[in-house]
């Protein structure tokens, strides 16, 4: 096992009669990251992060945590992991510190340690006015919240997140992310699966790309973008006096493609490393071209997705 390496899996496959929901997989999830485990419904993320989580029995291969065989001792084991799947049961009639500290009292926290530890999970997913509350009172985001709470009660190395924002609105995803980033800021490694590709290009430090049970494609999330659309799309803003030069400029340079004029800007899509991307600026400059910004746009994990998985056929 990689020493960077918190997770790995070898050649893990999963199987429900004649269908094989995860295609002997091998991946390592590196320490200290927030690995991001994307693709659409049925892909087969539920089922994988089910088999890391000690809750699904693989039909083939091996999941080591910390350079462990995983189901050799699946209970040590999850005194390490944190898992929050995309469907849970709360116990309705209990507060919500009553309901954390049930969990806390399972990982083997007593006495001021475990009130300290509820506390702090409490404020850290910002339950603190809900608190007292009974949980059958709770709203889907607090419930949200809630889990997460649960999942990290005994502070895990690894923290295991199943769609964690399906069915948030907007605001309730922002807060949820937010957490996420002081839980990793904390000393988690985190992987969490989403089908909504988008959400997870600014969170994420690694992504893995699945599609029908594989693996496409698998890295930091920049490199991983940069590979799928190497073209990257730019925008040139310059002084309206320098405009026609600009334009004329682009034109002729060949990593220059789909060049357009909107509203007194250029919008291209530009094919080059940060090295060629500076060195056009600075022949841009030399030209005598007045440069107010020249921008990227932001290339989504949704794109990337997309421009692997079209062209891909079905799976027998």
């Amino acid at each position: 096992m990689s020493e960077a390496a918190i997770l790995e899996l070898d050649g893990l496959r999963k199987e429900y009669l004649d269908v094989v929901a995860v295609c002997d997989v091998s991946l390592a999830i590196p320490r200290g990251e927030i690995y991001g485990l994307i693709g659409p419904n049925g892909a087969g993320k539920t089922t994988l992060l089910s088999m890391a989580a000690t809750t699904l029995e693989p039909t083939a291969g091996h999941v080591r945590l910390d350079g462990g065989e995983l189901w050799d001792d699946p209970v040590r084991a999850r005194r390490q992991i944190g898992f929050m799947p995309d469907f849970f049961q709360v116990t309705r009639e209990l507060t919500v510190t009553d309901f954390l500290s049930t969990f806390a009292l399972a990982h083997g926290l007593r006495g001021q340690a475990l009130r300290d530890r509820v506390a702090e999970v409490v404020a850290l997913v910002g339950l603190q006015a809900k608190a007292e509350e009974k949980c059958k009172g709770l709203s889907r985001g607090m419930v949200q919240r809630l889990g997460l709470g649960r999942a990290i009660i005994h502070k895990p190395a690894l923290l295991l997140l199943d769609e964690p924002a399906s069915g948030l609105d907007p605001l309730a995803r922002k807060v949820l992310f937010d957490t996420l980033r002081a839980i990793h800021r904390d000393g988690s490694t985190i992987v969490i699966s989403s089908h909504i590709l988008s959400e997870l290009s600014d969170l994420c430090t690694f992504v893995g790309i699945m599609h029908e049970g594989e693996f496409l494609e698998c890295g930091r999330t920049r490199e991983v973008i940069q590979k799928l659309l190497p073209r990257r799309r730019m925008e040139l803003h310059v002084l309206a006096e320098s405009l026609t030069a600009a334009q004329a400029f682009l034109e002729q340079t060949d990593a220059v493609n789909a060049l357009v004029e909107v509203d007194g800007s250029l919008r291209f899509e530009f094919e080059g490393t940060d090295e060629h991307l500076a060195d056009l600026h600075a022949t841009l400059a030399r030209e005598g071209i007045r440069i107010v910004t020249l921008a990227e746009s932001a290339t989504s994990l949704h794109e990337a997705y997309f421009s692997l998985a079209e062209g891909r056929p079905a799976r027998d």
